[in-house]
Parts: structure tokens; sequence; C-alpha cells
């Protein structure tokens, strides 16, 4: 018997994993951002000393991993199981015989859901095996007065360690106590009043701010937000899975023979089916999945790939801007952006939503545009609005602005506290070379780059628009081709013809913009279709002209044709002419 129970979890281990991995492999290198575990012992203190503080300690330890590849999908498959097996054991001794499998794997199902959330944080389900854990061997202590005792003892110990789950395993206590009328039972009320003590006392000594993070699964989500509903079913399946075990605690297995056994089996299994079948597209959050691909690619500067994946129609704006950031560093921006499905000047920068991840994406087109102040801005942003304590990505983001400011002082104390991370470590003692050095800053391709673009007079960042600030970066000299490539995507996307003319009328045969690009090119035949005289100034290809002159005829011979933005864009759906006649 216990060989075919080892069997069970394995296989449901092993189908958690396969499930995980295959589906979700981005999303947990997504959440490793927004936790900062560090190996500190004023920081683990820090912690300890608050309610769950223990609990937010192992999860953060266990995240930090989910840089690796598989590590994700491993704990958190290793975590959903455990609490499945600890499920079985509190099921099995209200009702050793009932054989409801299902009803071990409900709350992991509950559970499961909600890490794709990103805002869920992994402590919920650390904290949801470890009261599983403890009410098990709570319910295994035969003493009546030993049992109450220890549960009067384990609520407190559970609320300091896991935090607001304390509430879910009194309420399992006294269900447990009250169903098998227990003499003095009603001493299990003490855990209650336990709990609720504490929980008060915490907010009110400013421990925790809110009650609803004392009382309820909201701590185990962003701090700013409210738990979803699915996260209450979790906290709620346990007592009903609790009262179908007691239901059928005397009951000899009503499944007593192979084919019934079997038909069992195959009913359960068909109904945790239609529960997946019905769960996994409702919370998988599926329009984020390609964004924590792409934001996987950006941070780790796989741009091609970013490319690739953007290729065909795209709808969401910031699918757009990951694609032209990508184009931008790899110079290819002003050549090849209609390629691609764009949509207007919000494929360039979204609006900020003072969101992390926003905050974040910011940061990172910032940067490279060479926008060293906006990218700064919006780094500390996305830092501070991390889940936990901080964005590991931003803070090595900070410590690149502070080195190109020479505000070395804030940029050493960024690095210690990056040298405190496991996955940051190394990356952050590197930087110390830069450190009181202006001339290692100077002649490094990232940071010197930047240093060299920072404008040579004060001014407030953004004051005139990112037109502006494009202008004050290329005063500087032309270290940075993006921040042209921006700048002239930007009047393009916006159709803003004069701006374009301007830019291109400066800057055309200097060392900024020797030759025109092809889009570039196009643009110009567009804002002086008339004036073929006038595009020689640009030196526009005769491959350009050829090309638009046969655009023009197709447009005539089919203007009254309906369908005529689709009869072209097969053959010029990748020109700046396309985008400023149909989008």
């Amino acid at each position: 018997m216990k060989y075919k129970l080892v069997a069970f979890w394995l296989i449901v281990f092993g189908a958690l994993f396969a499930f995980l991995q295959a589906g979700f492999e981005y999303h947990f290198y997504y959440i490793e951002q927004s936790q900062l575990f560090l190996f500190s012992e004023t920081y683990i203190r820090t912690k300890l000393a608050l309610p769950g503080g223990f609990s937010m300690l192992v999860a953060e330890f266990l995240v930090q991993f989910f840089i690796n590849p598989y590590i994700g999908a491993l704990v958190t498959a290793a975590l959903l199981t455990g609490v499945g097996i600890c499920t079985a054991g509190i099921v099995k001794r209200v009702a050793p015989s009932s054989g409801f499998f299902i009803l071990y794997v409900l709350p992991m199902l509950a559970l499961l859901f909600m890490h794709f959330d990103f805002n869920y944080r992994v402590q919920g389900t650390v904290c949801y095996l470890m009261m599983t854990a403890l009410l098990g061997g709570y319910m295994r202590i035969r003493n009546d007065l030993f049992r109450l005792v220890a549960g009067c003892v384990l609520a407190p110990a559970l609320f300091w360690l896991a935090g607001s789950i304390a509430v879910l395993f009194v309420g399992m206590v006294c269900l447990f106590e009250g169903l098998r009328k227990t003499p003095k039972g009603y001493v299990s009320l003490i855990g209650v009043v336990e709990v609720l003590l504490l929980g008060v006392g915490t907010v009110y000594f400013s421990l925790m701010g809110e009650y609803r993070w004392v009382l309820g699964p909201d701590l185990y989500y962003h701090y700013t937000l409210h738990s979803k509903e699915i996260m209450y079913c979790s906290w709620i399946c346990l007592p009903l899975v609790f009262l179908v075990a007691f239901f059928f605690r005397n009951r000899k297995s009503p499944f007593a023979k192979k084919w019934q056994v079997g038909g069992s089996c195959i009913v359960q299994l068909a109904l945790i089916g239609a529960f997946l079948w019905w769960g996994i597209p409702k919370y998988n959050d599926a329009k984020t999945l390609k964004l924590k691909k792409l934001d996987y690619f950006a941070r780790t500067e796989q741009w091609d790939k970013t490319i690739e994946e953007c290729k065909g129609k795209l709808t969401n704006f910031l699918y757009m801007c990951h694609l032209n950031m990508a184009l931008a560093n790899k110079g290819e921006l002003s050549d090849k952006m209609f390629n691609f499905d764009q949509r207007g000047p919000q494929g360039l920068l979204v609006q900020w939503n003072k969101s992390e991840n926003i905050s974040c994406l910011l940061s990172d087109i910032y940067f490279t545009m060479g926008a060293t102040a906006s990218s700064q801005e919006m780094a500390f942003e996305g830092y501070v609005s991390a889940m936990a304590d901080g964005n590991p990505r931003m803070l090595k983001r900070l410590v690149q602005t502070n080195l190109i400011y020479g505000a070395y002082p804030i940029a050493e104390k960024y690095i210690s506290i990056l040298e405190q991370t496991y996955a940051y470590r190394d990356w952050a003692q590197s930087q110390r070379k830069f450190l009181y050095h202006d001339e290692a800053i100077e002649n490094d391709p990232v940071l010197g780059t930047r240093r060299r673009m920072l404008p040579d007079r004060n001014a407030l960042a953004m004051i005139d628009g990112l037109a502006g600030d494009l202008e004050l970066f290329l005063e500087r000299g032309p270290a940075n081709s993006a921040a042209l490539q921006y700048l002239g995507a930007m009047y393009l996307l916006a159709k803003n013809l004069e701006g374009f003319k301007a830019l291109v009328e400066k800057y055309y045969g200097t060392e900024f913009l020797p030759a025109l690009p092809v889009h570039f090119q196009e643009a110009v035949i567009v804002m002086s279709e008339k004036e073929p005289d006038y595009w020689k100034r640009f030196n526009i290809s005769e491959t350009v002209v050829t090309r638009f002159s046969d655009y023009k005829k197709q447009v005539l011979a089919n203007r009254n044709n309906s369908a005529l933005a689709g009869l072209l864009s097969r053959s010029y759906g990748n020109t700046y002419w396309f985008y400023f006649m149909f989008k």
C-alpha cells in the first residue's frame, strides 16, 4: 500500500512539474525579480521580528533560485505536492477508508491557480503547507488534554511564523474538536482568542498595516491589492474536505469491487480534469505569458528572440515597445520598424501607470535611448513598487545610472546590497572597478556612451517632452544612435511630418545621419510627393523611388476597392506609405 502511495504522489509531482515547466517557464523568471532575498543578519533578524516573517524568509529564499531554469517549476510542484500529502494525512486521519483522492487534490488545485498570478506570493503556499503539516500533527495526538494544550501553543506560534494562515488553523482545530465532541473541546476556542488578540495587537502597534493582512489571505498577495476569490477558495475547501471526510468516517468503502474502484477513479479524475479545464483558462492570465517571455529576453538582451516573437499581428502596445526596443538595440529601428505591426507612438513608449512592470519596461526603454535621468526615475519606481523588498533588476539599473552620473557613494551602497544576493553577487562585484574611476566608465561601451550623452546644462527631464530630451542628447554628439532612431520613429508613428522634416534637414549628411535609412527615405517621399527634386537632396535610392511609383499606381488603380488595404498589404505592408495611409 505504501508503494502505491509513493507512486501516486510521484506521478502527481511529475505531472505538476511537467505542466508548470512547459507552460509557465517565463512566469517563474518574471516573479523572481519582484522579491529580494539578502544573505544578511540584519535583513533576516528584521524579518523574523514580524508576524509571518519566517515564512516570508523561506519563500523569498526559494524564489531567488527561480532565475535558474527548471527551479521555479520544481519548487512549486514540490510545495503543492507537499500540501496534497499533508491534506491526505488529515483526510486519512478522519476517514481512513474513504477512497476519495479528489479530496487531497482540491486544495492543491486552488493554490495552483493562484501561482499563475504574478501578484501572488509564494509565501502563501509555504504557509499553507506549514499549516496542514501542523494540523495533521495536531490530529495525531491521541490524548485529548495534550492535544488541546498543543493547539493553544501552536496557534500563536503559527501566527508569528506564518501569519494569517493561523486563522484557518484555529478554525480547523475548533471544527475537529466540535465534530469529535471532545470533552472540554471548548478549550480549543482559546486558540481563536489568541490569534485574534495577536492580530489586533500587531495592527494596533503598527507591525501590520491592515486587518485584512492578519485575518485573511491578503497577506500573501501584493500589498497594494486584494487577493482574488480563488485564494479564498483554497481556505474554504479545506474545511469542506474535512466535512466530507468526516461524513464517510464510519462507512466502509463504497467501492469494494475492482470495477467499482476503477469507476470511482475515472469519475474522480474526470472531475479533476473538469476543474482544471475550467480553472486554467480563467486564472492562467494568458495575456501576460508572452509579455513575461519578452521581459526575460529584454533582461538577458536576447534581441533576436524578441524580434522573432513579435512577428505577425500585434495588438498590445507593450509587445510593440519590446519589439522596438530590440530593434533599436540592434540599430535596425529606422530600417525595419515597418516590417512589423506598428500602431502608433505608444508602441515606442507606453504611458506610465505607477506599476512595477511598466516602470521596469520604461526604465529599459529610456536606458536604450540614453535618457539616463528618466531611466533612473523609473528604476527607482520599479524598485519601491516591487511586491516584496525590492526589484534586483532595477537595483542593477540604479547602480548603472549612478555610475554614469558619478554618484559613486550611492552606486556603492546599491552594489553592497546586491553583493548580499545569490544571483547578482558576481555582477555587483564586477561593477566595483568603476567606483571613483572616471576613466574606466568613459571607456566602457555601455556606461561611457551614456555619460557622454548627459546634457551639459541642468534641466528637468521630460519638461519639453520626449522629443525635447532626445534633441538635447543629440546636441552632445552622435554617441548613441538609438536616440536619433527613437526620435525619427516617434515622428513617423505620430505622422508628424513637420517634426520629421526638421530632423532630417538638420542631421542628414552629418555624422549623426550620414545616409537616410529606408523608412526615412519613404517618409521623405510622403512629405514631398510632388517635389522629386527635393528627394535628390537626401539621395533617395532608385529602388525606393521605383517601389513608390508602383505603390502609387496600385492605389490609383484600386482606389474604389473597399479591400484596398488588404490588397496592398501583401506587397507594401512593410512600408511607411502603407502605415501613413491605412493605420
